[in-house]
């Protein structure tokens, strides 16, 4: 059972000026406290991409223990926010306007407005620009997110097929969804799910996601052993990971 608490919030006293990137001055954000059964001893921390703060605690932990804890990871904290933030600001809102640039495999292509649809899709892709009729331009947004998602499917079955031969390990299914906090994810039944987000991104990095799942099969943590099964079939996979951490918020419609 798990305990759903309704956001708080949460003050930290002032950093010293030395903070280096953390935030400077009063330091605070609302969070939202999940008391759980199954944990036992642990608390935790995650951000959300989209600055969402979740604590996860033991179900009767008293709140003292937990405000130390949000004090000892204070300056963390306050990296992880900022840092959240200012991807949130750099995040750009589609206009879908005639030259507005859209990603597709790690490349930038424009969008063309024509005036008449001759074509059976309204969204087409010709390899090197995306052809919209105006008659469109309403429900533009939903045309892209079907396209994307369309060709994530695609390409990511196909990746799938060729890395599971190399690691021995089959997925029982695979799924694209629209997840805005997680790039992939293992099932217990080995069955494999991604964000259709993935496919703006470079091939390469969508090849360290599929290996980063097909490898949960097989251990389900992240242990050291976990690092080397991944480091096995992809030696650059910490670059590939940096690339999402620092990337990955400007994948999105």
């Amino acid at each position: 059972m798990i305990n759903r608490h309704a956001s708080r919030f949460l003050h930290f006293p002032p950093c010293g000026r030395g903070a280096g990137k953390g935030v400077q001055g009063d330091f605070k954000v609302s969070y939202t406290l999940i008391r759980s059964h199954r944990r036992k001893k642990t608390l935790s921390i995650q951000v959300e991409r989209n600055g969402t703060v979740l604590v996860r605690v033991p179900f009767h932990t008293p709140q003292t223990d937990i405000d130390r804890f949000l004090k000892e990871k204070n300056q963390w904290l306050q990296k992880i926010v900022g840092r959240r933030q200012k991807h949130n600001h750099d995040r750009q809102a589609r206009s879908f306007i005639h030259g507005e640039r859209f990603p597709y495999l790690g490349e930038s292509y424009a969008l063309k407005i024509h005036e008449r649809d001759d074509s059976d899709d309204a969204l087409t892709f010709t390899g090197r620009e995306f052809l919209l009729g105006r008659d469109a331009l309403r429900g533009a947004r939903i045309l892209f997110h079907l396209w994307y998602q369309k060709q994530a499917r695609v390409h990511l079955e196909e990746r799938i097929r060729c890395l599971s031969g190399l690691l021995g390990l089959f997925p029982r299914g695979v799924a694209v969804n629209n997840a805005r906090s997680r790039w992939g994810s293992c099932s217990p039944n080995d069955c494999l799910t991604f964000t259709w987000r993935l496919i703006m991104a470079p091939a390469e990095i969508i090849d360290y996601v599929v290996v980063h799942e097909l490898c949960h099969m097989k251990i389900r943590n992240h242990s050291r052993d976990y690092w080397k099964l991944v480091e096995h079939i992809l030696p650059d996979h910490k670059k590939h990971r940096a690339w999402l951490k620092d990337h990955g918020h400007l994948l999105t419609l």
